[in-house]
């Protein structure tokens, strides 16, 4: 049985997040005088990619191939 790839980590998972979140809240830290909005802005986009990325490696079978084979025979 092959390892779980690096993304389906809890901490590779963290990391995305955060650095969208960093993405987006310096781009909405530019457009909003108002800190509520840009505090609302990097809650959405914190919980929409962990929720995102928990979905991905819920629904996502495991590879039941072994490694060095080939998968088309």
């Amino acid at each position: 049985m092959a390892n779980k790839k690096a993304f389906s980590t809890l901490k590779s998972m963290l990391i995305f997040s955060v650095v969208a979140t960093v993405f987006v809240t310096a781009i909405s830290w530019a457009s909003f005088d108002d800190f509520a909005r840009v505090a609302i802005a990097a809650g959405i986009t914190f919980v929409a990619c962990m929720g995102g990325l928990a979905l991905l490696n819920l629904v996502s079978k495991e590879d039941e191939t072994e490694p060095g084979t080939p998968r088309l025979k």
